[in-house]
């Protein structure tokens, strides 16, 4: 019970680290999105009910923080999420390559969607941003992404422990 309180915490924690301590890695240049390899993570691991909740509370927070359009990291997180559960139960998701090669198609995708809601909700043209930003971002995020699964499925049975030794009289 605990877990269903602590994770939306958790959620936020990461997204507040994601936002300010992790750009100040990338210089400016492109951000660090974990949430987004945190989303996969959840595609590939969780059922649809639990994973698709804590993805779309995922894309809130990250909406109420840095989104000039509510709602796209929302809806960008569940559609990601669910292309992950859909290709999570097709392929081997223990294989570091398929994981880095996946998470950088899907961080493509994303930056797609944003050149193309940027594009015709507000008018900006920001096509050139696609190969100065969005696809080293995706090879950095590709690249990460499997130490983070790993440490993610760490953190997964560290939730899931449980006391297991029978009751001591007092």
């Amino acid at each position: 019970m605990i877990r269903y309180l602590l994770l939306p915490l958790l959620l936020l924690l990461l997204v507040i680290v994601q936002l300010t301590i992790l750009e100040l890695f990338s210089f400016g240049w492109f951000g660090i999105e974990i949430s987004l390899i945190v989303v996969i993570y959840l595609g590939f691991h969780l059922d649809t009910l639990h994973g698709g909740v804590l993805s779309l509370l995922l894309g809130f927070f990250l909406d109420c923080l840095t989104s000039a359009i509510f709602g796209l990291y929302m809806f960008l997180y569940v559609l990601i999420f669910y292309l992950s559960n859909i290709a999570g139960g097709k392929i081997y998701a223990g294989r570091p390559t398929l994981i880095a090669s996946f998470t950088a198609l899907c961080t493509l995708l994303e930056g797609m969607v944003i050149v193309l809601f940027y594009r015709y909700v507000f008018g900006a043209d920001i096509l050139d941003a696609i190969p100065r930003i969005f696809v080293p971002q995706a090879v950095v995020v590709g690249c990460l992404s499997p130490l983070f699964f790993v440490l993610l499925k760490h953190f997964e049975v560290f939730l899931h422990a449980e006391d297991r030794r029978p009751a001591r009289r007092i």
